[in-house]
């Protein structure tokens, strides 16, 4: 069984994310504009503007996987 893609699932990825980067990556979520959105500089900078949860999780799984892939190229 999959788990569910929560306000807090979403969260932790982009601490993650924002751990890796040494960024300030910020979660939001507002149903009335269209989901969720990523920003940084507390909330000054957007890096995905809104969509649903899935889009997200894909996102921030997309970013974390790359900033791994390039830490282990890196020091290859």
């Amino acid at each position: 069984m999959a788990t569910r893609i929560t306000f807090k699932v979403l969260e932790e990825l982009a601490a993650k994310v924002g751990q890796a980067t040494g960024m300030d990556v910020g979660i939001n979520y507002n149903s009335n504009y269209g989901g969720y959105q990523l920003t940084t500089n507390n909330g000054s900078t957007v890096l995905k503007h809104r969509g649903n949860g899935k889009e997200t999780k894909a996102f921030l799984a997309g970013m974390h996987a790359g900033l791994y892939l390039a830490w282990k190229t890196k020091g290859a």
